[in-house]
């Protein structure tokens, strides 16, 4: 599953992350990565597959970067 921005069960609005990393740190499998590139600082998907739908990611991010996937 190689989509930057959809596992299986979440999919990600990368213009709404003012990366504050929670996501990051409350991962269980770490299924989200940093992007820092210069100005560009958001979330992105890193290991998809991995992804087990805990959506842990939803709740504790404060600016609905995560929402379930349809």
């Amino acid at each position: 599953f190689k989509n930057k921005f959809i596992t299986p069960y979440i999919a990600v609005d990368p213009r709404q992350c003012v990366a504050c990393w929670e996501c990051v740190a409350c991962c269980p499998k770490e299924v989200i990565g940093k992007v820092q590139f210069l100005w560009h600082k958001h979330v992105v998907i890193k290991n998809g597959d991995t992804c087990i739908g805990c959506k842990k990611c939803i709740k504790v991010c404060p600016h609905g970067v995560f929402s379930v996937k349809e």
